[in-house]
């Protein structure tokens, strides 16, 4: 990965935080990815049986989608799922706590669920992005929905999150339609290195200075289903 991981710090978190979860499940058991999308996950899972579940509103087709459904409404049993992971999703739902009760629903008794949601993260999936949840309202939904939280992990603090930023800086002079396109190829080619590749990963050291982290890019949950 090396210094390609700075031109979106978000994701490369998220993904190693998937990759680690992945790392801890037995083999065999089955992985419900909720909300999957292309299936980006599925290499992580090679052991397991791997099942994606999505209606379908991101991508063009449903190319990796096993189950093309909603999932407030799982065409699934309950009690039949070991694990579960859900990825950058609930913010996009309109009620969360419909979609965290239709988790528990699915998942085994004693079974772990991974979700991630965004703090300070910008728009994105339109028009479907409606909330951001902080750790406070989280726990009240989780153990409002049958669930116990057995670790919490925030995705960086303030360093993080201007890593993000900066790193991206080149890719939102790509997308200013007010310049020309000749000129925004050449701006974000020599902003590239300076801000992505030189001003991210020293942002990123200061990280460890922030011991609050009241400014995160998100959260990382892995909670367990309770009867």
């Amino acid at each position: 990965m090396g210094l390609r991981k700075y031109k979106n710090i978000n994701r490369f978190l998220v993904d190693k935080r998937v990759e680690r979860f992945a790392g801890n499940i037995e083999y065999g058991k089955t992985v419900l990815d909720v909300g999957a999308g292309s299936a980006r996950y599925r290499n992580f899972f090679r052991n397991n049986q791997y099942i994606t579940i999505d209606i379908g509103l991101e991508q063009k087709s449903n190319k990796g989608i096993d189950i093309v459904a909603d999932i407030l409404d799982m065409p699934l049993n309950s009690s039949s799922i070991d694990y579960m992971m859900c990825v950058e999703v609930l913010e996009h739902i309109p009620d969360g706590n419909l979609l965290l009760k239709e988790l528990s629903r699915v998942l085994i008794s004693n079974g772990k669920l991974l979700l991630t949601v965004p703090l300070c993260f910008g728009e994105h999936m339109e028009p479907h992005d409606y909330y951001r949840y902080t750790q406070y309202s989280m726990k009240d939904m989780f153990e409002a929905n049958g669930f116990r939280v057995l670790s919490m992990e925030k995705r960086g603090g303030y360093f993080t999150l201007l890593s993000f930023l900066v790193g991206h800086l080149p890719d939102q002079i790509e997308r200013a339609r007010n310049i020309p396109a000749l000129l925004r190829k050449l701006f974000k080619g020599l902003l590239r290195w300076p801000f992505t590749y030189f001003l991210a990963p020293i942002l990123i050291k200061l990280d460890r200075f922030d011991e609050k982290k009241s400014f995160t890019l998100g959260y990382f949950y892995e909670v367990q289903k309770i009867d």
